[in-house]
């Protein structure tokens, strides 16, 4: 990957926050995704880390402006599950108004490449108490701020549920460690192919992971992607256990699979069809962004064995906005 410098040392200096400049570019195909850095257990000290990525999936070179400082690329929408917006950070306030010059790189991304760095998440946001909350960035290629935004629109990543316990990373409550234990006696139980779909929704949105874990086939999903598939087929039984695990955590850390990992604002079970071992759950699932509401009809396919009905694909159809 191509970075060079966009003007020399002493010009940059009197590149000011508050110009207005042309786009840089307006290409389909660029996305910016975010995820957990080191993904771990999280309570309101700790050091939550967001790793940023811009991928160009488009035909043509991608360029764009980075700044030293990186809040004047990035805005981070935090929310709890009721849609209340956690306030920003003092910090964030005080360096996006300050009257200061502000240093960039111009970043040259070239078809089927990615460009990613890390950012703090308290540095954007008041992250004080214990919940569950919703997250998304909002990347601006022509940095923003001040009293002068940027003249083109900011590019929206996916968005992550984050689950902050209570206590803090030095000193856990009892409670946590209380509830690591349930987590590890979870039993499925002989639940109705909708039910089984409502539990594993339910347990994505309040970002309980091993509830979500707990009536997907992992197996069946992996091979879902031909290349997986192959892969796994060629391995040992101790390889393909290593890859499961492997798949797992990418699934964990939003890395693979995102349209199973969306979270959903509301959903309503459409239609639930089954026979003796083979069954599907049709829902209606509403993603809330800044501006808009998506709809997504989601259909699962379950299969049982020994009584229990497993997730073992779906499809995703987009229905639209609102």
């Amino acid at each position: 990957m191509e970075v060079k410098k966009a003007l020399t040392p002493w010009i940059v200096c009197f590149v000011l926050l508050f110009s207005v400049a042309p786009a840089l570019t307006a290409t389909d195909g660029v996305s910016v995704s975010i995820r957990f850095y080191d993904k771990e257990v999280y309570y309101p000290d700790s050091n939550i880390r967001i790793e940023v990525t811009v991928g160009n999936q488009s035909g043509e070179t991608y360029r764009f402006r980075l700044a030293d400082r990186r809040l004047f690329n990035l805005e981070f929408d935090v929310r709890t599950l009721t849609n209340r917006q956690l306030p920003v950070s003092e910090q964030f306030i005080i360096q996006r108004t300050a009257n200061q010059q502000v240093f960039y790189r111009e970043i040259t991304v070239a078809p089927g490449e990615r460009f990613s760095f890390v950012e703090h998440l308290s540095q954007y946001v008041q992250l004080t108490e214990p919940g569950v909350y919703v997250l998304h960035a909002n990347f601006f290629p022509e940095l923003a701020g001040g009293a002068q935004r940027s003249t083109s629109s900011p590019k929206s990543s996916n968005r992550l549920t984050l689950s902050i316990r209570p206590g803090t990373a030095e000193d856990p409550r009892p409670e946590h460690r209380i509830d690591e234990v349930v987590q590890e006696v979870l039993r499925r139980e002989a639940l109705p192919p909708d039910q089984v779909v409502r539990y594993m929704l339910d347990a994505r949105r309040r970002g309980h992971w091993d509830q979500f874990f707990l009536y997907l086939d992992l197996e069946s999903l992996l091979q879902t992607d031909p290349e997986r598939q192959r892969r796994y087929q060629r391995l040992s039984d101790e390889d393909r256990r290593d890859m499961l695990a492997a798949f797992r955590r990418d699934l964990q850390q939003e890395r693979a699979d995102e349209d199973i990992l969306l979270v959903p604002e509301s959903y309503t079970v459409l239609e639930t069809r089954y026979t003796q071992n083979r069954g599907s759950v049709i829902t209606e699932q509403r993603f809330r962004f800044p501006n808009y509401i998506e709809i997504k009809r989601y259909t699962y396919t379950l299969e049982r064995r020994n009584d229990i009905w497993l997730i073992t694909d779906y499809t995703v159809r987009n229905m639209g906005v609102e």
